[in-house]
C-alpha cells in the first residue's frame, strides 16, 4: 500500500512537470479508470479519435457530414479537457501528448468557424476546403504559428481585417470575392496565393513577400503587377484580360496568361529570369514584344493566336527549348531556327507554310530543323557567331561547367575552345596581370553565368561585357577601375556584383539600373557620397557593403531600400550614427536611419 501511495504520488509530480512545460495550468491527477465514449457520428468526435490526435498533434475530421466544428476540437489544447482525455485512457500518457498542429476539416458541411478558434494556437495548418462557410472569425489572427491555411471552395467574400502574421500559403479559390481582400497586403510572411475562380475584377495590392499568385478564372479585364522583388510565378488564365503591365519583376520566372483578350502584349521589361511565357488562345497577331522581354525563355507558347510572322531574334535565345506556334497564320520560318541545338520542340501545325511539306511537319522537330538548316548558306553560318570548334570535350570541364585560369601571360587558346564546347557557366580569371578582358569571354555568352576577374590591372570594362545577359555573379575585386560603361546597365540577370577595392569616386550611373542585384559591394574605394534616392530604385538589394571609404553623411533614406536586410558602413567619414550604433549591426543601424527619414 506504501508503494501504491509513492508510485501515484510521484506519477501526480511527473504530470505536473509535463504540464509545467507545455504551459498548461491545472492540478495534476491520478489516471482515472472511467471508461467514458462518445458515439461518433455527424457532429460528434469520439474520445479514442481525440485521443489518437493528442498523440500526434494531427486531427482529421474529412468527410464526416458535419455541418459545425464539435465543441472538443476547439478545446484540445485546453488543460481541463486534457486532463479528463489522458485520464479516461488506458493508454495516453502526459509525455506522450502533443499540441495540435494541424486539423483537417475539409469535405463537410460547416457554416461557421466560431471565435473559441483562439484556442487552437498551436495551430500550423487549417483546412477547412469544402464547407459552405461565408466568414471566418477575427479570432483566426490569434493563430500566430498557423502557416497554411486552405479555404477553398466556400463561399467567402471577405476575409477579416487582420490575420496570422505566419502565414505562408493561402488557398482562398473557388468562393465568391468580388474585390481583392486588402488584408492580403499585410501579410509580410505570405509566400503562395490561391484565388482562382472567384469573381475578381482587379489584383490589389501584393504582400512584399509573395512567390506565387494564381488568380486564373476571375473577371479580371487588366492585369497590372509592377515592382515586385519576389513573384516567381504569375497565372491569370481565362479571364479576359485585354491590356496587361508587367514590368520589374526580377525574380519572375513563369508567366501565364492563356484563354484572354490580349491583342498585343507590352515589353515585359527588367523581367530577366523569366523562363516560361505562356500566352495560348489570345488574340496576338506580333511577337515583338519578345525581342526585350526575355533572355532567359526556356517555353514559349503563342499559341492559338494571329501571328504573322516569327521574328529572327527567336533565333537567339539560346535558353529555347519549346516554341509552340500551333494555329497561327504564320507563312514562313526562319532557317536559322534550325541551328538552335537546344531547341527540342517546335510546334508549328496549323499555320499556312508555304515552304515546308505537310509530311516533314508531320515528322515532328527534328525533321523540321534538319529541313530548315538546308536552306541556310555558308555565307549566312558564318555572320551567326562564333562556331563551335569539332573537338572532343575535356571530360572534366564538361562535368563542372567551370573553368580557372591563374597563370600570367597569354592563355592558351585551346582552352577557349574547350570553354565553348563545354558550355561553361562558371569562368575565373584571377591573377592574371591583365590590362583588358580577354575577347574570347564574350563567346560565352550563351551560356556564362558567374565571371572572376579579381585581382588583375583593369582600368576599364569594354561595351562588350553587356551582351553577357546571363550573368549573375560578377567580380572585379582589386583591380584599378573607375567606372562602368552605359552597357553595364544591360545586364538584367545580374545579382551578385563586387566592385571593392578599386578607385571608384561614386557608385557608377549604370548600376541602379539593375533590377535584380541583391548583393552589391563596394568597400575599399574612394566614395565620397552616396546618392539614396537612386539605390531605393534597387527593389532587390539585400547586401550594400560601403565600408572603408570616405562617405562623409550616411543618408537615412538607405534605410528604405525595399529589400535590404544588411548595411556595411564602418570606416567612413561621417560622424553620426555613432561607433556604439554601428557596433551593434546592421538591424540597428537601419532602425537609426529610418527614425531620421524626414516625415512628409
Amino acid at each position: 500500500q506504501h508503494y501504491f501511495i509513492q508510485s501515484n504520488l510521484s506519477r501526480s509530480t511527473e504530470s505536473q512537470e509535463i504540464m509545467a512545460r507545455r504551459g498548461i495550468r491545472g492540478k495534476p491527477f491520478l489516471h482515472g479508470s472511467r471508461d467514458k465514449s462518445v458515439v461518433e457520428s455527424g457532429n460528434s468526435v469520439s474520445s479514442k479519435l481525440l485521443v489518437n490526435a493528442l498523440r500526434s498533434g494531427t486531427l482529421n475530421l474529412q468527410n464526416r457530414e458535419m455541418t459545425m466544428i464539435p465543441e472538443d476540437v476547439y478545446r484540445l489544447n485546453d488543460p481541463e479537457l486534457l486532463k479528463t482525455l489522458v485520464g479516461e485512457s488506458d493508454e495516453l500518457k502526459w509525455w506522450e501528448t502533443e499540441p495540435i498542429n494541424k486539423l483537417y476539416l475539409c469535405s463537410n458541411k460547416i457554416t461557421t468557424v466560431t471565435p473559441a478558434i483562439a484556442g487552437l494556437n498551436s495551430l500550423t495548418l487549417l483546412d477547412i476546403r469544402d464547407n459552405q462557410l461565408e466568414s471566418i472569425p477575427e479570432e483566426l489572427s490569434q493563430l500566430e504559428v498557423l502557416t497554411r491555411l486552405e479555404l477553398s471552395h466556400n463561399r467567402l467574400t471577405t476575409l477579416p481585417a487582420t490575420l496570422g502574421p505566419a502565414l505562408q500559403h493561402i488557398s482562398l479559390n473557388n468562393n465568391e470575392f468580388e474585390n481583392f481582400p486588402a488584408v492580403l497586403s499585410t501579410l509580410r510572411s505570405l509566400q503562395a496565393l490561391d484565388m482562382r475562380e472567384n469573381k475578381l475584377t482587379s489584383v490589389g495590392e501584393l504582400p512584399c513577400s509573395l512567390q506565387s499568385l494564381t488568380v486564373d478564372g476571375n473577371k479580371l479585364t487588366s492585369l497590372q503587377v509592377e515592382d515586385h522583388p519576389t513573384l516567381t510565378s504569375l497565372v491569370a488564365n481565362s479571364n479576359t484580360i485585354a491590356t496587361v503591365a508587367i514590368s520589374n519583376l526580377p525574380k519572375l520566372k513563369v508567366l501565364s496568361l492563356r484563354i484572354n483578350r490580349l491583342e498585343q502584349v507590352p515589353p515585359l521589361t527588367k523581367c530577366p529570369q523569366l523562363s516560361e511565357l505562356l500566352l495560348g488562345k489570345n488574340f496576338i497577331s506580333s511577337l515583338q514584344f519578345v525581342e526585350s522581354s526575355a533572355p532567359s525563355l526556356v517555353v514559349l507558347d503563342v499559341s492559338d493566336n494571329k501571328v504573322t510572322s516569327v521574328p529572327g531574334f527567336i533565333t537567339s535565345l539560346p535558353e529555347l527549348r519549346r516554341l509552340d506556334l500551333s494555329n497561327n497564320d504564320v507563312n514562313h520560318l526562319p532557317p536559322q531556327l534550325g541551328l538552335m541545338d537546344n531547341l527540342e520542340a517546335l510546334v508549328v501545325e496549323g499555320n499556312p507554310l508555304r515552304t515546308i511539306r505537310r509530311d516533314i511537319i508531320a515528322k515532328g522537330t527534328v525533321a523540321i530543323k534538319d529541313y530548315l538548316k538546308l536552306k541556310i548558306s555558308p555565307d549566312e553560318l558564318e555572320e551567326l557567331g562564333p562556331t563551335i570548334p569539332d573537338i572532343a570535350p575535356d571530360e572534366v570541364m564538361l562535368q563542372t561547367k567551370a573553368l580557372a585560369l591563374s597563370q600570367q601571360g597569354p592563355i592558351d587558346p585551346g582552352l577557349w575552345d574547350q570553354a565553348l564546347v563545354c558550355g561553361i557557366v562558371r569562368l575565373s580569371v584571377q591573377h592574371c596581370a591583365l590590362a583588358q578582358v580577354p575577347e574570347p569571354v564574350f563567346s560565352l555568352k550563351a551560356t556564362l553565368q558567374e565571371l572572376d576577374l579579381s585581382a588583375n590591372n583593369l582600368q576599364s570594362l569594354p561595351p562588350q561585357i553587356g551582351s553577357l545577359h546571363h550573368l549573375r555573379k560578377l567580380n572585379v575585386i582589386n583591380n584599378k577601375l573607375r567606372d562602368l560603361p552605359p552597357e553595364f546597365s544591360d545586364l538584367c540577370s545580374l545579382e551578385d556584383l563586387n566592385l571593392g577595392h578599386n578607385k571608384f569616386e561614386a557608385i557608377p550611373e549604370s548600376v541602379y539600373s539593375l533590377t535584380s542585384l541583391s548583393n552589391f559591394i563596394v568597400s575599399n574605394n574612394n566614395i565620397s557620397s552616396v546618392e539614396a534616392g537612386k539605390l531605393v530604385q534597387l527593389s532587390s538589394l539585400m547586401c550594400l557593403d560601403l565600408e572603408n571609404n570616405n562617405i562623409g553623411r550616411l543618408p537615412p533614406e538607405l534605410s528604405l531600400i525595399p529589400n535590404i536586410r544588411t548595411l556595411l558602413v564602418m570606416g567612413n567619414t561621417f560622424k553620426i550614427p555613432r561607433a556604439d550604433v554601428l557596433a551593434k549591426g546592421s538591424t540597428e543601424v537601419l532602425a537609426w536611419l529610418k527614425n531620421k527619414v524626414p516625415q512628409p
